[in-house]
């Protein structure tokens, strides 16, 4: 079970819209410690390396480590959907070939929900240490 909240959505959207260039597509690897990213651009010119630690959470909840295959700008499309000040919930456990991103008003009163399949991507890890 995978399951991440944060308080402002926004924070998301904006890592989102620095790598949309670079990458099409890439793997999180979910873990107890938080969520990590390291890719190449398809010209292998430059590293994206990304560490969402689990203590800049609100809520984090990794019970065994998940590879999250995504599309970036379908991830983006639904990102955007969101108001700046909406709560977001990340998870993947109900079925495991898809993720669902839940976006909550700050007084509760709207609730979106997307669900978003997941990919099969291959991805070499390129061993960069996390401080």
């Amino acid at each position: 079970m995978f399951e991440a909240r944060l308080h402002q959505s926004s924070f998301l959207l904006k890592i989102l819209e620095a790598i949309k260039e670079l990458l099409n597509e890439a793997t999180f690897q979910c873990t107890q410690n938080g969520i990590q990213l390291q890719a190449m651009d398809t010209s292998h010119v430059s590293l994206i390396s990304l560490f969402l630690s689990q203590g800049g959470f609100d809520n984090y909840k990794c019970d065994r480590n998940i590879s999250l295959g995504i599309n970036l700008s379908s991830m983006l499309k639904i990102m955007k959907c969101a108001g700046s000040d909406d709560i977001l919930t990340i998870k993947n456990h109900e079925e495991p070939d898809s993720i669902t991103f839940i976006f909550e008003s700050q007084s509760y009163d709207k609730v979106s929900n997307y669900q978003l399949r997941l990919m099969n991507l291959e991805h070499e890890h390129l061993d960069i240490p996390v401080s």
